[in-house]
């Protein structure tokens, strides 16, 4: 990705107007390539602050690029460098980017990576280099945690998802599906687990045997793949409830309860709002939990001035204890249908005021 091309896409987006709003000037070197690749180029360090930023690489989730979009725009509006790079939704190339990031000697790394069983060895890595990290819904000790709260997330969204399934089937379910993320760890038992609690505390006379979990990994292609074999243990389950770690895992359900002829009464209610807004919601996606991702950035950058500013404030690394803490923002499909798509809002925050958050924004809840 070019410096040019990139500059292009945030005009499009309206994030070069947010520098209108700051007091500081000059120019970003900007360097930019995908995960792993050794040959990265960006600034020699020349003592500009440079920011390090790695999105997460996932498929089908286009908030990842935008939060690097949207960083992208805060270094250039405070004249910093940047370094961007894809951690490809793999242990090894995100562990690879912490050694391009510590050989180009950046200041501060913000990074949302989706196998975290790689952050322990990473984190030993920025230790030792001395190089502070912000991480996106993913706590790791010793670093800044920025995110929703997930466990009020998943509560929030199981007890939606539970209140519709009184409220249309007298809490008649004949399966609960979980759509775990086991790989996210404590983030996948606030989430999904959370939602699951809440599903049987709203209805609490579904049977026990009625709740099933498979592995999605967060992802729609893999959860679509593994999917069918839960309706097919499960053949004479009409009323179905899906929950899971984000929406990739429950509309992959979905789908495949689709594609299989078992979607004629099936609800699902997923988390982060990735896949609930826009011109092809699934029609069983019923709702979601919004964390408006995208934004995340903007939080980020509040860190990284008190670090460029010599006043690096105290690592908050847990969803209790958060550097930043996002909150969660339960929607129904017709709701979400209100809020702009995703590169009008993040159009919409380059002109807000200066601290707004787009749950200030856009929550409807």
């Amino acid at each position: 990705m070019t410096h040019s091309t990139t500059r292009g896409r945030l005009a499009r987006l309206g994030l070069i107007g947010l520098a209108a709003g700051l007091a500081l000037t000059g120019c970003s070197t900007v360097g930019s390539t995908a995960g792993g690749d050794s040959g990265a180029t960006g600034a020699a360090d020349d003592g500009t602050f440079t920011v390090g930023f790695a999105t997460g690489g996932q498929p089908d989730a286009d908030w990842q690029q935008l939060q690097g979009d949207v960083a992208q725009g805060l270094a250039e509006q405070r004249g910093w460098d940047f370094v961007e790079l894809s951690n490809d939704n793999s242990e090894a190339t995100a562990t690879k980017n912490a050694d391009i990031f510590i050989q180009k000697g950046v200041d501060v790394v913000m990074m949302f990576n989706g196998q975290p069983s790689a952050n322990p060895v990473i984190a030993k890595k920025y230790e030792a280099a001395g190089i502070p990290v912000v991480t996106f819904d993913i706590a790791q000790p010793g670093w800044y945690f920025v995110g929703v709260d997930n466990a009020a997330a998943g509560t929030e969204g199981g007890t939606s998802l539970g209140e519709l399934a009184k409220e249309k089937w007298d809490c008649k379910v004949d399966l609960v599906i979980s759509a775990e993320g086991t790989a996210a760890g404590q983030i996948n038992t606030w989430r999904t687990g959370n939602a699951r609690d809440a599903v049987k505390k709203t209805c609490p006379d579904i049977p026990e045997g009625n709740y099933v979990s498979y592995e999605a990994d967060g992802n729609l292609t893999t959860s679509l793949a593994n999917a069918p074999g839960v309706f097919a243990a499960h053949p004479d389950a009409k009323n179905i409830l899906v929950v899971g770690l984000n929406d990739q895992a429950v509309v992959g359900a979905l789908q495949a309860a689709t594609q299989l002829g078992r979607d004629g009464s099936i609800m699902g209610w997923g988390q982060d709002g990735g896949l609930i807004t826009g011109d092809n919601v699934d029609p069983n996606l019923v709702g979601s939990v919004m964390y408006f991702l995208e934004g995340y950035p903007a939080s980020a950058f509040e860190i990284a001035d008190a670090i460029e500013a010599g006043d690096a404030p105290a690592v908050k690394d847990t969803g209790d204890d958060a550097a930043v803490s996002v909150k969660p923002c339960p929607v129904t499909a017709e709701e979400a249908a209100s809020i702009p798509s995703i590169e009008d809002r993040v159009s919409q925050l380059a002109s807000a005021p200066k601290g707004s958050t787009e749950y200030d924004l856009f929550c409807k809840a």
